[in-house]
């Protein structure tokens, strides 16, 4: 008995004579493309629970690499990856679902809110405003420039944030590289690379090269104790595409501590070394519902199509008699013809140069031949659960991916307000824990790099006496990120909602600018300088109605 199966007999009371041979009673995991009952491809996954610990329930033999915690998700994740990116360019609900979670994700851009902690950095609270005044303007500046920010000079940050939000979507990972180099028209150096979540080389699994005793698993490479070190990833260098480059090792993090590789993914299992598309459950009745609507296309078209065929009402006994009772056929023709006379007759009529053509254009009127007629065939109607059922299809997709029915039908006919209010509820709650643990890392990642360069380089004023940014990278650093507000049905619903909590401390004006992505004190400031404004001009300021000193005459549309 070898060491392999002296284990097993410790987790399974035998031993398994043959690591490749069946377990009675017990089925192997399977996840792909199989034949559907209608022939065609079909998306299924199919799992078989086995009770061996740390080997996945997977049963072709003990297996270290891959019978690891979540090492089912890193099995299946390349497969579904690559379903989600052939279904994005051919069925309408996988991409409804990548664009608008995407939209409520990101919209145009996270907006910063720069918080520097003044007790932290021993400034005062006036300083510390002018700071994140300072820093906000010069964040905005970068953040919008392609030349700035773009590692290939295109894009604009939020352009990469969207990117990477739906590269999560699509592959379950968004990896990104933050490069120092410098490019004709920046004026920095900070640039976010954005890669292709299959550059991080899966097929590395093996010992760390070195004496840390660490390993690699699937490109990641960890230390002795379990801690990120780097990352396998295959260089590209964009335009050039005459090269397979071979996967070179990159740390994690510089020697001072500076972020340089980026891997974002939504951790499911412990040990969860790489990440799954949260599209993995809606993928099967995607397919199944473009399946069914090409189906039913199929049958609309029968629908529209019209069989004729041409029949005779003369009684087949009474007109015809057998000519030929010895013939093994009995061949039947009308008394006194012979049967090449006949059949000629009815091709001579209906068919040749000079036949009766029958039309079915509307306006032409066939002649028929004396006892004949022309009888019309259609199909029968279609199915009238179909649409039931399609919609059916549609909310368990969007439900399985973490949003709604009309997130990706867009279809609101029979949706009322309270309903459309519940039904965007969970999706948004979704969508902000995706924003937080995708979304905003990356906009820090990039944020920090950039502040450092910039306090370093002097671009960023430090108030005097306040440590250098390394002393203090995070009390610099700290920060409030603002997204898309929360969509509502009916606008006005929703902020008599808004008034009725603050005017009953339920909630605070910042709370609901923030649901609305409004920052508190850029909206005070620009109320401020409106009214001044309007004021210098003669012009009045409109005042809410809902005050208690309110007076119709201060109503100035009414004047």
């Amino acid at each position: 008995m070898g060491f392999t199966d002296k284990v097993r007999a410790l987790w399974r009371g035998a031993a398994k004579p043959d690591a490749l041979a069946p377990v009675e009673g017990a089925f192997a995991p399977q996840a792909g493309i199989m034949d559907g009952t209608d022939g065609r491809p079909s998306i299924v996954w199919a799992r078989r629970y086995d009770a061996r610990p740390f080997t996945a329930g997977y049963l072709n033999g003990w297996q270290p690499s891959w019978g690891t915690p979540g090492s089912e998700i890193s099995r299946e994740r390349s497969l579904v990856a690559s379903i989600n990116l052939d279904l994005l360019f051919s069925n309408p609900i996988v991409a409804a679902l990548v664009e608008t979670f995407a939209t409520y994700a990101i919209g145009t851009g996270l907006t910063l809110s720069s918080r520097p902690n003044a007790d932290a950095l021993g400034i005062s609270p006036e300083e510390a405003r002018a700071l994140a005044h300072q820093i906000e303007t010069a964040w905005a500046t970068w953040a919008s420039n392609p030349v700035e920010c773009d590692a290939s000079g295109r894009h604009t940050l939020h352009q990469l944030a969207t990117a990477a939000f739906k590269s999560f979507l699509l592959t379950g990972e968004t990896v990104f590289l933050l490069d120092w180099k410098r490019a004709a028209g920046a004026a920095t150096g900070t640039k976010v690379n954005l890669l292709d979540a299959r550059q991080l080389d899966q097929s590395i699994t093996r010992v760390a090269d070195g004496n840390n005793n660490g390993s690699v698993m699937q490109g990641v490479q960890f230390d002795k104790t379990g801690r990120l070190e780097g990352y396998w990833i295959r260089p590209f260098v964009l335009g050039n595409f005459n090269t397979a480059p071979q996967a070179i090792f990159v740390k994690a993090r510089t020697s001072w501590g500076r972020p340089r590789v980026g891997h974002l993914f939504d951790i499911i299992a412990p040990g969860q070394i790489r990440g799954i598309s949260p599209l993995a459950a809606a993928l099967t009745s995607a397919h199944s519902k473009k399946t069914h609507q090409e189906f039913a296309l199929a049958s609309a078209l029968v629908q529209s199509m019209v069989a004729a065929t041409v029949e005779s009402d003369l009684p087949r006994e009474a007109a015809f008699k057998t000519i030929a009772t010895d013939d093994p056929l009995g061949v039947q023709v009308p008394p006194g013809v012979s049967m090449e006379a006949w059949a000629k007759a009815q091709t001579d009529y209906y068919g040749g140069d000079e036949g009766v053509k029958i039309n079915l254009q509307p306006g032409v009127v066939t002649h028929m031949m004396r006892g004949d007629k022309l009888v019309m065939h259609r199909a029968q109607s279609p199915n009238s659960t179909y649409d039931a059922f399609d919609k059916s299809l549609s909310r368990e997709a969007a439900k399985a991916a973490g949003g709604s029915y009309e997130d990706a039908s867009g279809d609101y006919a029979n949706t009322s307000f309270s309903a459309a209010r519940l039904a965007q509820e969970l999706p948004w709650r979704i969508n902000k824990r995706r924003r937080a643990a995708i979304v905003e890392p990356f906009y820090r990642a990039a944020f920090v790099a950039w502040l450092e360069e910039a306090c370093e380089t002097g671009r960023i004023k430090l108030p005097k006496g306040a440590p250098a940014f390394w002393e203090a990278s995070d009390a610099y650093a700290n920060a409030v990120w603002r997204g898309e507000g929360k969509p509502v049905a009916d606008p006005l619903k929703a902020a008599q909602a808004d008034i009725l909590e603050m005017e009953n401390g339920l909630a605070t004006l910042e709370a609901k600018l923030g649901e609305r992505g409004y920052d508190f004190e850029e909206v005070t400031a620009q109320r401020k300088a409106e009214k001044d404004q309007l004021t210098a001009a003669g012009l009045p300021y409109p005042v809410p109605k809902n005050r208690e000193d309110f007076s119709p005459e201060d109503d100035t549309s009414s004047k």
